[in-house]
């Protein structure tokens, strides 16, 4: 009987430590999809008129993080080629934002950057 209670115990400790750990974040933790709007219409703003030529339709992702003074600090551009990175990372990195994203929240956001015409 004392083995019994032993191992119920052990499986009431278990799963409840399970059910702790599953928890979700608290939606004040997510963006709103207003703030995502605005946040993309500024990004599309910096980056108008590229100061070089595109001659492709080109997407690359852009990942950057928000500071406590409400500027980007872009932490990486997926793209092979040097010219994009250098614009992108110029044109964001340490600008402030108007809207209030999530500080410290870490953003992935696809660029499309359209060919001259």
């Amino acid at each position: 009987m004392k083995t019994f209670k032993t191992m119920v115990l052990a499986v009431a400790i278990i799963c409840g430590t399970a059910l702790n750990a599953n928890t979700t974040e608290p939606t004040s933790k997510t963006t709103s999809k207003a703030v995502k709007v605005e946040m993309k219409k500024e990004l599309a703003a910096h980056l108008a008129m590229p100061d070089f030529e595109v001659n492709n339709d080109t997407t690359v992702m852009v990942s950057f993080t928000v500071n406590d003074d409400n500027e980007m600090v872009v932490i990486s551009v997926d793209s092979k080629d040097a010219s994009i990175k250098r614009f992108i990372q110029g044109r964001l990195n340490y600008k402030k934002f108007e809207t209030k994203p999530i500080v410290g929240q870490t953003y992935h956001v696809p660029v499309t950057l359209e060919a001259s015409k």
